[in-house]
């Protein structure tokens, strides 16, 4: 289930610095925390443009909530 249209969370981390994926594995970091480092100006252009992000709802036939 992905609804996250058009905003990857990897578009917010350095190429270069981003995760090191081997064989389908995430890679031990050498570096502080998770071994990222954030794109801090992707961060501020994108803060400046806003979102419109609300949780979805889903809800069954009968309009109980369904998933959240």
């Amino acid at each position: 289930m992905h609804y996250n249209h058009g905003g990857d969370v990897m578009e917010y981390v350095l190429p270069e610095k981003g995760f090191d994926l081997r064989d389908g594995f995430l890679a031990i970091p050498d570096r502080p925390g998770l071994g990222i480092e954030v794109d801090e100006k992707k961060v501020e252009e994108m803060a400046k443009a806003g979102h419109d992000w609300r949780a979805p709802v889903w809800r069954h036939s009968d309009g109980s909530i369904a998933e959240w």
